[in-house]
């Protein structure tokens, strides 16, 4: 099997995190932890550094073969945490004059758009991950060929490449234009959609409710583990769902070595036909810059996931308490559920759960520096309580789909 794509320094603010993988290298790894004994050949760009770290697993791993191209500084993804667009340095359009093509010729390719090159292709199966939501390349502006060519974009990519957001539009250019041979869509929270050819509607690929949810990466273990399944001969509808089922393993572990697991696998699915309507209750204090910081950050994730959120820091504001509780209780008589920042044990976040839970709303509280004394009325009561902040805002998603 052939990948190609970046190697590159991912380092997360919030949960620490610090590796050198990137798409290419993540799938790489994926497939040296299910078998050594197949022949992975890794075509990348690298500095000094980075070489250095790959040819230590080149070394381990007999099997891997690494063809790597010499660049003056690999990129870094630096992430304030998971579901924030990190920043990349050096900056992107530093990378545009840099005239670097990798030649690539096989039976198998599993491609990922690079940063830092571009790539020419010819295989019999290739499955390619544009890896760009601000820029995605199609396969055929490469020049590149296939005789049977799978896309595996996120929706915003889709979106770019099409010019429209009407999903039967997307469908008929990726067929028609680029002339693949299926497409899978990616839909964040709602899973994805498979369609196997251009005249029949899409099956829904399923999401899985994972205890713990680490997003970095999960595209590249979903892309790896439906090409390793579909170049091994599976179809493409039990590769794609295995690869839905590796990639909630990885999310819920940050862990590659999925293949031994999947057969003791028992997280429950979940199928998302649209995105939920109820409103969210965004309670916790804004009293200082800290704390203004995380309720919007936390405002602007659920609305970036298309989800209802009254706010009282966005939709009422500071005030006096005859100003303010009113338009407070109405924003949480009106809201399915409430999403809680605790940490800090503030008065007025407290009884906005009190209130919540009278009224058997589903509470999730997102907390890290309390001790367990303080959160047993919490727990009690059946409220959610969660450390990490992506996991939180994953949890309040699935539960407002399951209200």
């Amino acid at each position: 099997m052939i990948i190609v794509g970046g190697t590159y320094t991912e380092i997360c603010f919030e949960p620490i995190w610090e590796n050198i993988f990137g798409s290419g290298f993540r799938a790489v790894s994926l497939l040296l932890e299910k078998d050594n004994s197949e022949e992975v050949i890794f075509h990348t760009c690298a500095d000094s550094e980075v070489r250095a770290h790959l040819n230590y697993y080149e070394k381990i791993y007999p099997n891997l073969s690494i063809q790597c191209t010499e660049i003056f500084k690999s990129p870094e993804f630096r992430y304030d945490h998971p579901l924030k667009t990190p920043s990349i340095s050096p900056r992107p359009d530093l990378f545009s004059e840099v005239d670097i093509q990798l030649d690539v010729k096989g039976q198998n390719v599993l491609a990922f758009g690079l940063l830092e090159a571009s790539f020419k292709i010819e295989a019999e199966k290739v499955v390619y991950d544009p890896q760009s939501p601000a820029n995605p390349k199609t396969f055929t502006s490469t020049g590149s060929n296939a005789n049977q060519l799978t896309y595996v974009v996120n929706y915003s990519e889709a979106k770019k490449i099409a010019g429209s957001d009407d999903l039967s539009v997307i469908k008929d250019f990726f067929f028609e234009k680029e002339n693949c041979f299926a497409l899978i869509i990616k839909m964040g929270a709602q899973g994805a959609l498979l369609f196997e050819s251009i005249k029949n509607p899409p099956t829904k690929i399923p999401v899985y409710r994972t205890n713990k949810v680490w997003p970095i990466g999960s595209g590249d273990v979903f892309s790896a583990y439906f090409a390793l399944n579909w170049f091994e001969g599976q179809d493409l509808l039990k590769s794609a769902n295995l690869a839905s089922m590796a990639t909630a393993l990885y999310c819920n572990s940050k862990d590659l070595s999925i293949y031994n697991k999947l057969n003791s696998f028992s997280f429950p699915e979940l199928i998302v036909q649209e995105v939920p309507n109820g409103q969210i209750y965004l309670a916790g204090p804004f009293f200082t810059f800290s704390e203004r910081w995380l309720i919007n950050e936390i405002w602007n994730i659920l609305k970036g996931l298309g989800l209802k959120v009254f706010s009282p820091f966005h939709d009422v504001g500071h005030g006096k308490a005859n100003d303010v509780v009113v338009k407070d209780l109405e924003g949480l008589d009106e809201s399915e559920i409430v999403f809680a920042v605790i940490d800090g044990l503030d008065s007025g976040t407290l009884f906005e759960v009190g209130y919540a839970v009278s009224q058997g709303k589903k509470v999730i509280a997102f907390v890290q520096n309390e001790g367990e004394e303080s959160l047993k009325m919490l727990e009690g009561s059946g409220c959610i309580i969660e450390k990490d902040l992506t996991t939180a805002i994953y949890k309040t998603y699935w539960s407002l789909e399951t209200h």
